[in-house]
């Protein structure tokens, strides 16, 4: 059985206040001996001008055939498998160098949107299977997460690849939260190993499973 390669990226930390736990996963990714998988993980800056540049050389260069983005989505309770990456930029606040885009596009000659072309629904339910708190999530916002997950499935489809990418959101991790102030000191939280866990079951999933299970969501 020929390997399967896949892209791991996680983002550089947020200045704006916020841990964020994804790197740490890259390393732990790193650790784990993933059978019939090749692992490549990528560190990405919160910087909403070389996000495309940056998606773009890594996919010329490694051709992979999973990408997972990952991201922290502050206050969520659960593992988040993102369905739907929207082709727009509209930034709360800036990125880590001041730079603040309103209602403008990722791409001006894009679709409105892209769905996730990972297995969401069964990477949840592995997850779940091993008792992580997850779901599909709607939507990856309007945010440098979106914008890494528009940007992956557009590349994917200018560069006629066989990639399959989507995005998955992160809690933030109980030491965060503890140390932190009003109102972020009552934030959902969950410990970086379960999140290891959580990654792990997507990557496995995805690389295993070339179609989506179908079944009605939990919610909404």
């Amino acid at each position: 059985m020929t390997a399967k390669r896949v892209v791991l990226t996680g983002y550089e930390p947020w200045s704006h206040a916020s841990e964020n736990p994804t790197l740490a996963l890259l390393d732990k990714a790193r650790e784990r001996n993933f059978a019939d998988i090749e692992l490549i993980t990528l560190r990405v800056p919160v910087e909403s001008e070389r996000l495309g540049p940056l998606v773009d050389e890594a996919l010329e260069a490694h051709k992979p055939d999973i990408w997972i983005s990952l991201g922290l989505f502050p206050g969520s309770s659960v593992i988040a498998v993102e369905r739907t990456a929207a082709n727009v930029k509209d930034f709360p606040v800036p990125d880590n160098v001041e730079v603040q885009p309103v209602d403008e596009p990722v791409y001006p000659d894009g679709p409105f949107a892209y769905q996730s072309t990972l297995p969401i629904k069964a990477m949840v339910a592995a997850m779940n299977e091993r008792a992580i708190p997850a779901k599909v999530s709607n939507t990856a916002s309007t945010y440098l997460c979106n914008q890494i997950m528009y940007t992956a499935l557009h590349l994917v489809q200018e560069k006629r690849l066989e990639t399959r990418a989507g995005f998955v959101h992160v809690p933030c991790t109980p030491g965060y939260v503890a140390q932190a102030s009003y109102p972020e000191h009552e934030w959902p939280s969950m410990s970086l190993d379960l999140m290891d866990e959580a990654v792990d079951a997507a990557i496995t999933t995805a690389a295993q499973q070339d179609t989506d299970i179908a079944e009605p969501p939990k919610g909404y």
